[in-house]
């Protein structure tokens, strides 16, 4: 911020638009946090731009990229100034999906999809299956969590392969339907209902859908 600022008559003009650069397997880590965290981080550098009486030309923007040749466990922050009045919160947050969506494509071959939880006290949170197996349950040591008592503590995994994604009841207590149907294995897409005990989740397609 300071680095490329820009000092006029009778202001500090600093930069609004940064670029967080990781390595893809370093972002991929840090999938769920990510549309979270680059509000986060937008929110602390208007503070300091704030606290030190700085000016903004537009409203702080934070995209947090993939990129091959970063070293793992390292971190490259480009900044600038730059008017994009086109570019609201939301379209910000799209462009943080897309790119998210772009790097889990290219580390498991196929697109990635997302779960969305929608009934119970967890009803609305987004899940991005990014890796080749995520397991499901009561118990705190599964990859996502299902807060219901009537949902296994090891309830169903679900697998990404090469032609798309498939649910696998792990011989729960409740059972999983998928689109009202008791299943025991059963590929799914992008639309379908599914049930674990009395959870319910939709399963999501690219960041236009749903």
């Amino acid at each position: 911020m300071v680095t490329n600022q820009v000092v006029s008559v009778d202001s500090t003009i600093v930069p609004n638009d940064y670029r967080v650069v990781l390595n893809p397997q370093d972002m991929i880590a840090f999938a769920d946090l990510l549309p979270g965290l680059g509000g986060q981080m937008e929110s602390w550098l208007s503070e300091v731009a704030d606290l030190h009486g700085f000016r903004l030309i537009d409203r702080m923007r934070v995209l947090i990229v993939g990129d091959e040749s970063v070293p793992r466990r390292a971190i490259q922050v480009t900044a600038a100034i730059a008017d994009k009045p086109g570019v609201n919160q939301r379209q910000q947050e799209e462009l943080q999906r897309t790119e998210l969506y772009r790097i889990v494509a290219k580390a498991n071959g196929v697109q990635p999809l997302r779960f969305k939880i929608t009934n119970g006290p967890q009803s609305g949170a987004e899940f991005l299956l990014r890796k080749s197996v995520t397991t499901l349950g009561r118990a705190l040591d599964n990859d996502i969590v299902l807060e219901s008592s009537e949902v296994s503590r090891q309830h169903a995994r679900i697998e990404l392969q090469s032609d798309g994604m498939r649910i696998i009841d792990l011989n729960s207590t409740n059972g999983t339907r998928v689109n009202g149907r008791s299943i025991r294995s059963q590929s799914v897409k992008a639309g379908d209902d599914v049930t674990f005990g009395n959870l319910s989740a939709k399963i999501l397609g690219d960041v236009s859908a749903g």
